[in-house]
């Protein structure tokens, strides 16, 4: 069964990431990003939507393992008062 779901995982993140670089290549009109600080190098819009969506999605995974870590930690104290 765990054979299954990692082939499942692997499937898919190879159908996502085929999505992402159609998604990519069809909007290919160039365009620069300006920062508060800085101007981005010219990328297709694809390209900056996906970097922004990658961006986005790591800083979620971050902030939300910061809560389970933190959960966690008072857990482990609960349990070891009893």
């Amino acid at each position: 069964m765990r054979a299954i779901w990692l082939l499942f995982k692997f499937l898919m993140m190879i159908g996502i990431a085929l999505v992402g670089a159609v998604f990519a290549i069809g909007n290919d009109q160039p365009m620069r990003v300006n920062f508060l600080l800085f101007d981005g190098p010219i990328l297709g819009a694809g390209v900056w939507l996906l970097l922004f969506l990658a961006l986005g999605t790591v800083l979620g995974m971050l902030a939300s393992s910061l809560l389970v870590f933190s959960y966690r930690r008072k857990l482990g104290r609960i349990q070891k008062k009893d």
